[in-house]
């Protein structure tokens, strides 16, 4: 971290303001699927994707904050045609890392041209991988959803040569995708990407509720999770891991990420028309009107804040293995910790 936004993160936290430790900026709501979990492709915004003046107008205002944690998606960020531009300047604007969050459910050409761009920048990609076959269509509405993705990973890899991106997918546990997670692993450790699970949950503005979906505790959840736990390329926390079965089977987390540490643990999502979201409720600002120190010294802020008291909790790895890391509870989970971070881009394990 260079000295300026170490200064900006000292000033936070003098004033007691988060540090904005990580902040997701949505740059489209138009997407190539139609996944069961989500309706962004539902949202009605106009424009409906940022332009890339508008995106520099949201570096520049949270270059001024502080940014140290960057992802940029979507929808699918790739149906932005000013993408790579785009991420040129989050590069510049985020301190610490930077990750391209698409479904590579595009042309070969486009996800090549924009690949190109992320790994030479090193630029993180990561990509969803929910289910294979028919389970995998109905989870993310659109045919060929498997083969295409996993075609899309292997060109990425095949571009990665000396870049020192994590390339990374996402798999997120549900009633009906658990019997095919082993297999799901496999298949992207062998096109030499890395891992992270979560658990299905309606808790956005963008997440849609699916009864079918909503895992509980099972001899089969069991079973996945101490396979997750023993595979090196699996880089959620172990303390996360740890967690699942209790949270499904209570259905609370006393601890709010929000409130319990809103200075390292806060996550910032900015919408396609400049609407600053936190966890569920609606935005708390907007940055084409006001700037990231005004939303965060707010009474719309406060107020989320005190809500977010009343909350029953959640187990997601956006808010709760965020706050996680920074709070081991043991010398354990301090040491665990330390070996996921520092372990993250090396070599994917067969």
């Amino acid at each position: 971290m260079t000295l300026r936004p170490l200064t900006r993160a000292l000033a936070n936290a003098f004033w007691q303001r988060p540090m904005n430790s990580s902040t997701e900026i949505r740059i489209t709501r138009l997407c190539t699927q139609r996944c069961r979990q989500c309706s962004v492709y539902e949202r009605r915004t106009k424009p409906p994707s940022l332009s890339l003046e508008a995106f520099e107008h949201i570096c520049t205002e949270l270059s001024a904050y502080g940014a140290y944690i960057g992802f940029v998606s979507g929808g699918e960020a790739t149906l932005v045609p000013e993408l790579p531009e785009m991420l040129r300047l989050a590069k510049r604007t985020f301190a610490l890392e930077t990750t391209l969050v698409t479904g590579l459910y595009n042309t070969r050409a486009v996800i090549e041209r924009v690949g190109r761009v992320a790994l030479e920048l090193g630029i993180n990609i990561q990509t969803s991988l929910d289910g294979y076959g028919e389970l995998g269509d109905n989870l993310r509405g659109v045919p060929n959803f498997a083969e295409t993705v996993l075609d899309r990973m292997a060109l990425l890899s095949s571009l990665r040569r000396h870049s020192d991106s994590l390339l990374y997918v996402n798999i997120v546990l549900n009633a009906l995708n658990l019997p095919q997670v082993p297999e799901l692993v496999a298949r992207a450790q062998d096109l030499g990407w890395k891992v992270t699970v979560g658990l299905y949950h309606s808790l956005t503005e963008t997440t849609r509720a699916d009864d079918e979906l909503r895992l509980k505790p099972s001899s089969l959840l069991r079973k996945t999770l101490d396979q997750l736990a023993q595979n090196p390329n699996i880089l959620n926390l172990p303390a996360f891991l740890e967690g699942i079965e209790s949270f499904l089977a209570t259905g609370r987390n006393p601890v709010c990420p929000f409130v319990d540490d809103r200075f390292f643990a806060t996550r910032v999502t900015i919408m396609e028309n400049g609407d600053v979201h936190l966890c569920w409720g609606g935005p708390i600002g907007n940055l084409f009107r006001q700037s990231l120190r005004e939303i965060f010294q707010s009474p719309a802020y406060a107020r989320r804040l005190e809500a977010y008291r009343h909350c029953p909790g959640c187990w997601t790895t956006c808010y709760t293995q965020r706050y996680l890391l920074m709070h081991p509870r043991s010398g354990r989970e301090l040491r665990q910790n330390l070996q996921k971070v520092l372990g993250l881009k090396r070599p994917t394990r067969s």
